[in-house]
Parts: structure tokens; C-alpha cells; sequence
């Protein structure tokens, strides 16, 4: 009874969640009507709707986690499969996991049954008495969350986000897509002056349409309308973290992940600096994003990647999208017009290896000195068998506006936020075995040898399958044939055994994210 509100048992425990029975199919999580009244809070805390989301549960230990899974667990990759839960009128957060530790979360599909947003929508959610159906989070986490799974969830047409917090120590997240939600897909900037810490795993993780929210009903195949950008007082980052260093270290892997049409950034990763912190992302796809595809911070590992710079995507009215889902974007290419940011700095390596990027954004692979970093004679690059093919910057390649009429630049070593022309003469740096085509000689050359590029540079058609670019979505980036000229055209880099899809790597490999197709 009010005031108490928690889990029912101990630490260790094994709760399985069967909503298969609940009208709709749904269990709910919330007050179960729009007014203050006792027949609306029956099983919530009475006179204090935004705080009835379930409460954190009990603590497991190392040998004894808790467990909280949807009762097909066992079998859970099906959306069918999933328990589906929703939370509803003005629950903050559907599922509290910050401060967890030893807590697997998993096998639900989690949503509210409401198209607003609070993130700018002209659908605005109804947060005065009655109260509109809806939840703002799916999931909350934060820096003392620990040693907790999140696995085989789908989080999607929340209020907010999709995922709010940073993370502590021994987190991991596999088979998770969130999916239009208004704000972010995962906002990890609690904005209580906090980021995370610890080790942090993505896995099969997906983000897609951050910043649009989701129909309700729904009734188009690709059911995300509403959108705003930060020019109308949205958001729109897949993931992005708080601007403030860690200590802490964190430390962020991102493997076999997707981000796409998001109205700001894909996988906003800039800020994950201090103490030691460390971000990679290998074999992943990133496309169609209106800000930057990837941003890698301190010590970034960019490898076996698939890139597109098609920032201007959500321009156009995609198939299977509600008529008018784009009518308030306008931010598209923000933040000068670049695919990936990589932010080197002073005692810790950056590594960008055997990834495959299409761009008509003004620049490729913007590398910069890192937020709040010195950069001088200490800071590397290291830059191989990396594919680079180049499309004008023009209308045709979806700049309304003409664009520069160039090619894309493939790289740019960025002045703006520190001196890094050094980069490529530091001990450490190395650039060789790339291939670039269709590339702006009125900035860059091919070989680059003013930076020191050596060996193996390839300055031809790369002869790739699908050699056209998509102005949303993506194609067969492969090599067309062994006769390819990147094929076996790269050196072998110790520990990149695969290419981007789990393909053996040749001891000669190809250039590029992958292997010739077998």
C-alpha cells in the first residue's frame, strides 16, 4: 500500500513478465486513466502519476543476478515473442534500472499508446490534469548502474527517449533497437551534471528516426511523422552523451550497430573524453543521419565500418514514411557538412582502419583536435585501407541549395578547435594502403603526399556493386568482382582477422570494409 512501492522479494529473484493475456496484449504501467481519481491509481502511487513507472529493482549479486525478463526469454529475437509493455499517463520512465547492479533486463517491447512528443512536436503530449496516455522514457539508467544486461528490446514511440542516462561499470546492451523516439534514441546526458563511467558494450544495437515520433495507431510501414530538428527546439541524436569528462574512465564499444535517419547525429560520440576514456565502433553502419554519421572521441577506433554521408536524406519523402513526416526539418548537414569526426589528441592513439564510406557531404573524415585536448607533437593518427568514394556536392546529390559544386573533400585536418597540420609528421602517424575516388583535388590529392602518404595508395574506380549514391538508405558497397582494384590491394593489420561481414580477411586484404564476396 501507498507509500510503498517496490519489487515484490529479494536480490537474486527471477521475475518473468507474460503479457499475453492483458487486453491488447499489453501489460501497462502507470495510472490506468487521465484523472486523479482512485479508480485510475489503483496500481499506481496515488496523486503522483509521473513517478508510478516501475520502481529499481532489488539488487542481484556476481553470482545471483536479478533477473526481470519477458516470459519467452529463452527464444526472443521475434517482435511476436516479446512481452510488450506500455506505460502511460505521464509516467516519467516506463523501466527504472539506474542504480542496478547484477540485473538482467530483458526480452519486452516497450512503448506508449500516444503519437506525442515533447521535444517540439506540433503533437504535444497533455501533462496537466486529465493527463494524455503516454510515457516519456523506456528505460532509465545512470553512473551507478552496474553489471546490469539489457538484451533482445525494442523501444519505440516514447514521449522522449528511448533510453536516458549514463552508464557505470559492466553494462551491456545487445540485440536493442530504439525507434522513434522525439527527443533521442539514447540521451545520455542526465543533466544533473554526471556522465558515465566504466566499461559500456553495444552490440546488434540499433537507433533509428531520433527525433520523430511514432504513430498511433500505426498505420504506414515506416510509422515515424512529427519530426523536429534543433532549429524548432528538437534533438534528434541516436546516442549522445554529456559534454563533461569522465573520471572515471569510460569506456564504450559499439560493435555490429546501426544508425540511421536520426534528425541530428548517428552515434554522437565526441564528448566521451577524460581519464583514460576510450570509443570504438567496428563492423557498423551509419547513414542517413542529418548531422554527423559517427563522432569519435578520445583514443577513437573507427574499423570495418560502413559509411554513407547522404545527410540530406530526410528531405525527401521516403517510401513507406506518412505524407508531411519532414514538413519542420531544415538543419540538414549541420555542423559544416561532414560524415565522421574523429577528435585526435596529445598521448593516446586514434585508428581508423578498413572502412568504406560514400560521401557528397562537403567533407568525408574530419579530424580535429579533441574537445578540450592539447594537440602538438604527441597526438597520431593512424589511417589505412580505408575506401573513399566521392560524389559532388550538388543538387543532384541533394543539396537544394547547389552545394559547392565540388567533390567531397575526402579528409580535412580541421584548425577550428586547435592546431593539427602536424598530425601526419608526428612519430606514430600513419597513412597508407587507402583508395579514394571522385575526390576534391581543389583540397586533397591522391596519393596525399604532402602528408606523408605511403604505400599502397590506389587514386582509381574501386569498381565496388553499387557505385551510385543512394540519397537515402544505402547499396552493395562491396567490390563487384575479384578483378576489383581494392582487392588484395590492402597490408594486414594484426587482429582484424574479418572484414564487415564476418568474412575471413585475406592475408593480402582487400581495401575497404570488405572482402570480395564468396
Amino acid at each position: 500500500a501507498f507509500p510503498g512501492w517496490g519489487w515484490i522479494g529479494s536480490g537474486g529473484d527471477t521475475y518473468l513478465i507474460d503479457c499475453s493475456g492483458m487486453p491488447g496484449g499489453a501489460c501497462r504501467i502507470g495510472y490506468s486513466g487521465p484523472n486523479n481519481g482512485p479508480t485510475d491509481y489503483s496500481l499506481a502511487i496515488a496523486g503522483d502519476p509521473y513517478n508510478s513507472g516501475a520502481p529499481v529493482p532489488p539488487n542481484g549479486m556476481a553470482g545471483a543476478h536479478t533477473k526481470i525478463l519477458g516470459v519467452n526469454y529463452a527464444a526472443c529475437t521475434s517482435a511476436a515473442a516479446k512481452a510488450h509493455v506500455h506505460g502511460g499517463y505521464g509516467t516519467k520512465t516506463v523501466f527504472n534500472l539506474a542504480g542496478s547492479k547484477y540485473v538482467d533486463f530483458g526480452c519486452f517491447d516497450i512503448t506508449d499508446f500516444s503519437p506525442c512528443g515533447k521535444q517540439g512536436q506540433v503533437h504535444g503530449c497533455a501533462t496537466n490534469f486529465p493527463l494524455g496516455d503516454f510515457a516519456d522514457d523506456g528505460i532509465k539508467t545512470s553512473n551507478t548502474t552496474t553489471n546490469t544486461t539489457i538484451t533482445d528490446g525494442n523501444i519505440h514511440g516514447m514521449a522522449v527517449a528511448g533510453i536516458f542516462g549514463p552508464t557505470g561499470d559492466g553494462v551491456e546492451v545487445t540485440r536493442v533497437t530504439l525507434a522513434g523516439n522525439p527527443s533521442a534514441g539514447w540521451n545520455m546526458d542526465s543533466g544533473d551534471g554526471t556522465t558515465g563511467t566504466g566499461h559500456l558494450t553495444l552490440s546488434y544495437f540499433s537507433v533509428l528516426w531520433s527525433g520523430c515520433a511514432e504513430e498511433y495507431p500505426i498505420v504506414d510501414a515506416l510509422p515515424y511523422q512529427d519530426c523536429t530538428d534543433d532549429q524548432i527546439a528538437g534533438y534528434g541524436d541516436g546516442v549522445g552523451t554529456a559534454t563533461i569528462p569522465s573520471s572515471p574512465a569510460w569506456i564504450m564499444s559499439v560493435d555490429h550497430s546501426v544508425a540511421a535517419y536520426n534528425t541530428q547525429d548517428g552515434f554522437d560520440l565526441l564528448h566521451l573524453q577524460g581519464d583514460g576514456s576510450y570509443f570504438s565502433i567496428t563492423n557498423s553502419l551509419a547513414y542517413s543521419n542529418m548531422g554527423q554519421q559517427i563522432k569519435a572521441g578520445r583514443a577513437g577506433v573507427i574499423e570495418n565500418n560502413v559509411i554513407v554521408g547522404n545527410c540530406t536524406a530526410m528531405h525527401y519523402a521516403i517510401p513507406g514514411t506518412p505524407t508531411g513526416y519532414n514538413s519542420r526539418l531544415s538543419d540538414f548537414c549541420r555542423a559544416a557538412d561532414n560524415a565522421v569526426i574523429v577528435a585526435v589528441q596529445d598521448g593516446v592513439p586514434s585508428i581508423v582502419q578498413f572502412n568504406t564510406i560514400y560521401s557528397a557531404e562537403a567533407i568525408a573524415w574530419d579530424i580535429i583536435c579533441g574537445p578540450g585536448s592539447t594537440c602538438t607533437t604527441q597526438d597520431t593518427l593512424v589511417f589505412q585501407n580505408n575506401a573513399f568514394y566521392g560524389f559532388l556536392n550538388d543538387t543532384a546529390n541533394g543539396y537544394p541549395g547547389g552545394g559547392s559544386g565540388l567533390y567531397s573533400n575526402p579528409m580535412y585536418l580541421d584548425p577550428s578547435n586547435g592546431d593539427i597540420s602536424h598530425l601526419f609528421s608526428n612519430p606514430g602517424s600513419v597513412m597508407s594502403h587507402n583508395a579514394t575516388y571522385n575526390w576534391s583535388r581543389a583540397y586533397f590529392g591522391c596519393p596525399q603526399s604532402n602528408w606523408g602518404e605511403t604505400g599502397g595508395a590506389l587514386c582509381t574506380d574501386p569498381q565496388l556493386t553499387d557505385e551510385t549514391l543512394h540519397l537515402y538508405g544505402y547499396g552493395d558497397m562491396s567490390p563487384a568482382s575479384s578483378s576489383s582494384p581494392v582487392v588484395g590491394a590492402g597490408i594486414a593489420v594484426p587482429g582484424i582477422s574479418v572484414d564487415y561481414n564476418g568474412q575471413t580477411r585475406s592475408s593480402t586484404p582487400s581495401i575497404g570494409a570488405y572482402e570480395v564476396h564468396q
